[in-house]
């Protein structure tokens, strides 16, 4: 006989899975598989017993496959034949099966899914049980790389992109099993959007291109901006100066100072993408212009008032020293007005001139008055003889008087408005001459010779305006 004292050992092989040990405990990854293998070196091995979870024992006959996510306390031991009872053996290890949460976000500059190339994307997995062991992720067809740190969207290529990413724990468990692009992984897209918008400014109302861009105090500047694909999100303004430090909401007016002025202004899209700062010049021109008026031609001025003829030119004139004349206008009484600035005035009598200009960013000047006198008659012509005719008598079917050789001739003329300037006679169709002269028919006896005569005298005005009259008469003896 051989005494046999000696309990068998029994060995457990843990299989199919990655192990991992973590504050003293064990891991283990899906699809477990226990091998219980008992050695005993003189009767053999009778039976091997185990227990899950305080389960009663059973013989163990082949692998133990443990694939439920929990904690497990596993216990066994075996007997040899001779009835020489090992002790029990306890393992306690968790199966864990459940993968990573993993999510992504973009973080700086962002809006929406579009991020501009001073953002990042970043990566977040969690595990509950054994931990993240590592982070991978793919952008479009690139090589599949491992997440350290943020992923850093400058070096990506403006435009659309497909993104993709996963997390594995230390027990081999992953998010998504596949790793090949589309191949059941969550396909995430963003856009780059690292081009910056552009912005433009457009004055509306009054305005005038001249040495500068010519304003008024009735123009506005109006911002605007143009993105290809987001939108401009704001626009910031400011005067005089290249600190931005007002927000674009409407059309702005402009600072009512005579002169020169900037606009600086920027344009930014929604993943603060900045134009670059632009800058819009003008001359604000708030004053009006000033007309005088002046008359070209005859023209006399007694008593406060002017006196002029059809033939005299009414000229205005205007001046404006910033944006330049745009139209000068009047009118005559109350006729309509009418844009010029000469004209005459045929009609006699009073008249009120009114009239002003508009400079080229439409100011316009108060209107302005003048008053005229149009006077278009000669003067009044009075004949006297010195003597009373000796008869009448009829020449060609008209009555006409008869004189005296030794008859003088008195000649006068008056003018109601501007006064007689000089008076001329001719006879019988001679060179006029001056009845102020010498020689004249009231100083001299001009009509000796008996015949008929005709006489035709001529007086005109201060102005200009002249009359005429005839006269036909006899000298005769008898």
């Amino acid at each position: 006989m051989y005494a046999d004292g000696i309990a068998p050992q029994t060995q457990t092989t843990y299989k199919n899975t990655t192990k991992y040990r973590k504050e003293g405990k064990v891991f283990y990854g899906s699809n477990l598989e226990v091998e219980l293998s008992a050695t005993d070196a003189t009767s053999g091995i009778e039976t091997t017993y185990y227990s899950i979870n305080g389960a009663p024992y059973q013989p163990y006959t082949s692998n133990l496959s443990l694939n439920e996510e929990q904690d497990y306390q596993l216990s066994f031991y075996s007997v040899d034949h001779v009835g020489n009872s090992e002790e029990t053996e306890q393992h306690l290890f968790t199966i864990d099966k459940t993968a990573p949460n993993i999510n992504w976000k973009l973080t700086g500059d962002v809006s929406g899914k579009t991020a501009s190339g001073r953002s990042s994307i970043e990566l977040l997995a969690m595990d509950a049980l054994t931990g993240v062991k590592r982070i991978q992720y793919q952008i479009d067809d690139h090589l599949a790389k491992t997440y350290t740190k943020p992923i850093d969207l400058g070096l990506v290529s403006n435009g659309e992109h497909r993104f993709k990413f996963w997390a594995e724990d230390f027990v081999g468990n992953t998010s998504n099993p596949n790793t090949g692009m589309d191949n059941g992984l969550d396909v995430y897209a963003f856009i780059v959007d690292d081009v910056a918008p552009t912005a433009s400014a457009l004055v509306k109302n009054d305005q005038y291109i001249g040495k500068y861009l010519y304003v008024s105090p009735r123009s506005r500047c109006e911002l605007d901006g143009e993105d290809d694909l987001l939108g401009v999100n704001k626009i910031l303004y400011s005067f005089n100066h290249q600190k931005l430090d007002a927000q674009y909401e409407s059309p702005l007016p402009f600072e009512d100072t005579k002169g020169l002025q900037a606009i600086f202004y920027q344009s930014w899209d929604m993943v603060a993408n900045k134009s670059a700062i632009e800058k819009l010049v003008v001359y604000m021109d708030n004053e009006a212009p000033q007309t005088g008026i002046d008359f070209k031609g005859p023209q006399f001025f007694t008593r406060d008032t002017l006196f002029i003829n059809q033939t005299t030119h009414v000229k205005l004139f205007s001046k404006d020293e910033e944006s330049g004349i745009k139209q000068t206008s009047y009118k005559v009484d109350e006729n309509a007005i009418v844009s010029g600035n000469s004209f005459r005035i045929p009609g006699d009598g009073l008249h009120q001139i009114t009239f002003y200009s508009v400079d080229n960013v439409n100011n316009q000047e108060q209107h302005k008055e003048s008053e005229v006198v149009v006077d278009n008659k000669g003067p009044k012509v009075y004949i006297n003889f010195s003597i009373k005719p000796i008869r009448t008598e009829t020449h060609e079917n008209e009555v006409i008087e008869v004189y005296p050789p030794f008859v003088k001739m008195y000649i006068g003329a008056t003018d109601e408005q501007c006064g007689t300037k000089s008076i001329h006679y001719s006879i019988d169709s001679g060179t006029p001459k001056n009845y102020t002269s010498s020689g004249s028919p009231a100083d001299v006896e001009l009509f000796q010779e008996e015949k008929l005569y005709s006489v035709v005298v001529e007086a005109t005005d201060k102005l200009g305006n002249s009359s005429q009259k005839p006269i036909t008469f006899r000298i005769a003896k008898k």
